[in-house]
């Protein structure tokens, strides 16, 4: 019966393994940096908003949180 190392030479050694790590640092990396970028432009965004516009939005996403926080609950019947 073939083994993995037999079928794929990057598993024979620890460079595949290395290599592998490498390629999912670079995807984590890449995630937080998307992710800064998109936090900092929100950012921009709510602090230009007017203080009307600021309230408007700060109610609606409490409310959000109040429904999903209720819908959860329920699920788990706490």
């Amino acid at each position: 019966m073939a083994t993995i190392t037999d079928l794929n030479a990057t598993y024979a050694d620890e460079s595949g393994r290395r290599n592998h790590t490498e390629v999912e640092l670079r995807k984590t990396l890449l995630a937080g940096v998307i992710g800064a970028v998109v936090g900092a432009a929100g950012y921009f965004i709510y602090s230009r908003l007017e203080d009307e516009q600021k309230d408007a939005l700060r109610q609606s996403v409490g409310k959000f949180v109040e429904d999903k926080i209720a819908d959860v609950r329920s699920q788990l019947k706490f």
